[in-house]
């Protein structure tokens, strides 16, 4: 982990050198969730180990819960040096590098194996795509984080059946799982991680599409009473 933190540092250095030198020893970061959720863990420790490794002349201040920008404001705003880095869904990455959608195709990857092996550092995967995102909005990639594969929300009634999301208003998080709910006869709404809860709450959807690991992050289940193991979608985050 110190040894993958260290060279996410050095990249970070590089793409927002001149960023750093204007906020002079502070490196602000952007999250979408609590500091609690496993992608603010992960910069917690790169904080730990940024600020010991260069004896505090550098202080990295983390900004969780969406704060500061919405998720699809992230790419643009780090590209653009506006903040020096912060963590995205990759599919926010899409309308500059529409190939990032490749990795949400439902039941493209057979297992968790074969989709680490695909998004692991240095595969063909992640050269293509992280090299792409650099060239197109300015961003260098850090690291990849996997947010659980897609599930299915629901209150009252569970989602058994592909037929069971016909005629449901459903909340998506990008364009591939929008295509998915129209072909099973759904409404998608479109709509970020952070607004899920009060949308759950006042039932502005019926059925809700996230990953796994924000049901508990989020207390979506205070307000959905239902979870659908699907499973037919990755869902990666990036750390720019």
């Amino acid at each position: 982990m110190k040894r993958l933190m260290i060279g996410a540092l050095a990249g970070l250095a590089l793409a927002a050198s001149t960023t750093l030198a204007a906020a002079e020893t502070t490196i602000r970061v952007t999250l979408q969730l609590p500091e609690k959720h496993s992608l603010g863990q992960n910069w917690l420790a790169f904080k730990k180990i940024v600020e010991a490794e260069s004896g505090g002349e550098l202080k990295v201040q983390l900004f969780p819960s969406a704060q500061l920008y919405k998720d699809k404001q992230v790419p643009e705003a780090v590209g653009s040096g506006a903040i020096e880095a912060g963590s995205s869904f990759l599919g926010r990455f899409a309308g500059s590098v529409p190939a990032v959608d490749v990795i949400a195709v439902p039941f493209l990857f057979d297992d968790e194996a074969s989709l680490r092996k695909a998004t692991a550092s240095g595969s063909a995967v992640r050269k293509i795509i992280d090299s792409a995102i650099l060239k197109e909005t300015g961003a260098r990639v850090l690291w990849w984080q996997a947010f659980g594969r897609n599930i299915y929300l629901s209150k009252g009634t569970p989602i058994r059946l592909p037929s069971d999301l016909k005629g449901k208003k459903v909340r998506t998080y990008g364009k591939i799982q929008g295509w998915t709910v129209e072909a099973l006869g759904g409404a998608p709404t479109l709509m970020s991680g952070s607004k899920q809860f009060l949308a759950y709450q006042q039932g502005a959807v019926d059925v809700g599409m996230t990953g796994t690991s924000a049901v508990k992050s989020r207390k979506l289940y205070e307000v959905m009473d239902h979870m659908t193991l699907s499973y037919d979608s990755a869902i990666e985050f990036v750390a720019v």
